[in-house]
């Protein structure tokens, strides 16, 4: 069973929860979660809604044996510019001010966040939304320290996109799909470039490889052997190799992370977008 996450709190979250009920078929199944009715489709996905902020919902498998959670949430930016992105969440350095602990991962599944970036690109070209970004981001915020697999799908970045009604059938799309991707033996991360992972969408969207966490340059001056090993290991599948963009990071960054990987047998790869 997989379920997917909507929070009373997050105006993005309770749209999308919206398109779910309404066009995929949830039904209430009698029980209720932290006061919110659970919603199931047939056995292979339930739909929750909790009344914490979803980054800080690490405690959902007190209740909940999942075999992932998809979190759908709203994406907030400075900039306002509209977005469908998805995610692996955790901290990679020192500090955690959304959620999670400093230095910490959750456990990645790159086979659903490629099905997820492949719907939204999808959905971008047939819904007329290519005023919304399609984009992968690094790893950030929590939850950070639950056993199970989770990622997040998300629609940004202010209020009149949080209410867009197409924009989160995008979003809800790309969950559904997350319901039924089978989980693959292999996956890969990444290292490099900025905080929206660019250079990374075309590989992963023409099937070359999928990725689990990705680290970007700001964050590799500082990262620990620990958190590298974090994401080769905190992940779903077995990673087998490391994305660098070689563009993307500098000589010394490169120095820090890579015998760690190779130490670990990660085969390394330049990223050819």
């Amino acid at each position: 069973m997989r379920v997917l996450v909507t929070s009373v709190k997050d105006i993005a979250s309770q749209t999308i929860r919206d398109v779910l009920v309404g066009d995929y078929g949830f039904s209430n199944s009698g029980e209720s979660f932290e006061g919110n009715p659970i919603m199931a489709r047939d056995k292979s996905a339930v739909l929750i809604t909790s009344n914490r902020d979803l980054i800080e919902c690490g405690h959902l498998e007190e209740r909940f044996n999942a075999e992932a959670f998809i979190f759908c949430s709203r994406h907030r930016a400075q900039s306002g510019r509209p977005a469908l992105l998805v995610h692996s969440t955790g901290n990679l350095g020192n500090e955690a001010l959304f959620g999670g602990r400093p230095q910490e991962l959750s456990v990645s599944v790159a086979s659903l966040v490629a099905a997820a970036l492949r719907r939204l690109h999808r959905e971008q070209n047939e819904r007329n939304l290519s005023q919304f970004e399609v984009s992968m981001e690094v790893t950030h915020h929590g939850p950070t320290s639950m056993k199970t697999p989770l990622l997040f799908v998300e629609l940004g970045s202010d209020e009149s996109h949080w209410r867009n009604k197409e924009a989160a059938k995008a979003v809800a799309a790309a969950a559904i799909d997350c319901v039924s991707e089978p989980i693959a033996r292999d996956a890969t991360i990444a290292f490099g470039g900025t905080h929206y992972a660019t250079k990374f969408n075309s590989i992963v969207i023409e099937g070359r490889h999928r990725i689990g966490h990705m680290a970007p340059k700001h964050a590799l001056d500082a990262i620990t052997g620990d958190v590298v090993r974090q994401m080769v290991y905190r992940a779903k599948e077995k990673t087998t190799a490391a994305l660098i963009d070689w563009k993307g990071t500098n000589a010394e960054q490169r120095e820090r992370v890579l015998p760690i990987l190779e130490s670990m047998g990660i085969e390394i790869v330049r990223a050819r977008s």
